[in-house]
């Protein structure tokens, strides 16, 4: 019977949370074993959608032949104009490569085409797939599903050998070693201000969580209005004589202005684990202290420093994840090729250029690091019990 109701809490337990179970297998596991296969192939997103082309066949050969079936022309001096290849990649539009071009010269059935066409059975849109799949002798596979070529190991030495790879990553790493300390320490002193009881106190932690919780977009609006040239900041600078700065445009101010934002954005919100730490605190130790004559700066570094250890190293492990991932703030502000961070040169791989292969090889570098370094921070920075 006890068996029977554990079985039965499993389930409905199982059941309850298959949602977000499902939700992490589709949107997350399954996507990182496919950048994993990818980064080992020439895979182009651009390339795939080539074969779903759609479009009518009879249009197409009327603008190909500058004829229509109307003006009876001779099935014998259309074959004779005809040339199958020409025909995809002038009037269809999809482009071969070399191995196609040749098999759709040997097995294209031009009889067929120009039989129909004269007899006006291709006035509807066809996706190309299935086109090719009535007018092939064989090989229409080909054209059905594109399949990415395995590269090896090819996509990485590219990387090594990419300029742009070696810049972004550069920029990634400053920024986590600058943001990351500064928004740790930030949090802390939040923490701590809003850990007393003072008057106004609730206002002063919504006002410093409510950035965590706004949308980037909305965020990275107002400080593109704050950077611009006519912009708050530049007018404060304009009244104490200083002349206006281009901090977006400029190379040397870009991400600096950019860390800035985020450790306003980022601070708030560790600061909510720091103020739950903070009140975990024994009471009875603080008052110790007290009676032995420690000041509030000894407090501070002798008991309320200690006492944070647990949260500082998820806070330094969330912040070098974050921060080395950086892309939204990037991709809204930064126009700067050399501002770019490397998530920034991951999407712009793969969307942009349509390599999402090597975009994918990049993921599988930036993943490496991310899981290096942040073994190599909880070795160094172990968790105690207290």
């Amino acid at each position: 019977m006890f068996k029977k109701r554990k079985l039965r809490e499993a389930i409905a337990g199982y059941f309850l949370a298959s949602p977000i179970i499902v939700a992490i297998l589709v949107f997350t596991i399954i996507p990182i074993f496919q950048a994993a296969y990818y980064s080992f192939t020439d895979y182009d997103a651009l390339f795939q959608q080539k074969y779903r082309v759609r479009f009518n066949a009879l249009e197409a050969l009327e603008n190909y032949f500058f004829v229509s079936p109307d003006e009876n022309p001779s099935e014998e001096e259309l074959l004779s104009l005809f040339d199958p290849v020409d025909f995809i990649e002038l009037a269809v539009g999809v482009d071969l490569n070399a191995e196609q071009k040749k098999l759709v010269k040997r097995e294209f059935n031009a009889e067929k085409l120009i039989e129909d066409f004269l007899n006006r059975r291709l006035d509807k849109t066809f996706v190309f797939s299935d086109f090719m799949k009535d007018y092939m002798k064989k090989g229409a596979s080909v054209f059905a599903k594109y399949v990415p070529d395995f590269v090896g190991l090819a996509n990485f030495f590219e990387a090594f050998k990419d300029r742009m790879f070696w810049i972004s990553l550069k920029n990634a790493a400053v920024f986590s070693l600058v943001v990351t300390p500064i928004q740790t320490l930030l949090a802390i002193v939040l923490a701590v201000a809003a850990n007393q009881r003072i008057r106004g106190v609730k206002f002063f932690k919504v006002s410093f969580f409510l950035p965590s919780i706004t949308s980037a977009a909305a965020i990275s609006m107002i400080f593109m209005l704050i950077y611009s040239k006519p912009g708050l900041l530049n007018r404060l600078l304009d009244y104490l004589g200083v002349g206006p700065i281009d901090w977006l445009g400029n190379v040397k101010t870009a991400l600096p202005s950019i860390m800035a934002m985020n450790i306003w954005t980022t601070a708030g919100y560790f600061m909510v684990t720091f103020l739950a730490g903070l009140q975990d605190i024994p009471t009875s130790i603080i008052e110790a202290s007290m009676i032995d004559g420690a000041n509030a700066w000894v407090r501070f570094w002798k008991i309320t420093i200690p006492m944070l250890r647990n949260q500082i190293i998820f806070v330094v492990t969330m912040g070098i994840i974050g921060t080395l991932q950086v892309f939204d703030q990037i991709y809204f502000l930064i126009r700067n090729q050399e501002n770019i961070t490397i998530s920034m040169y991951i999407y712009q791989n793969a969307f942009n250029y349509g390599k999402m292969g090597y975009a994918s090889a990049i993921a599988m570098l930036l993943f490496l690091i991310i899981f290096s370094v942040t073994l190599v921070q909880r070795r160094v920075m172990r968790e105690e019990r207290f």
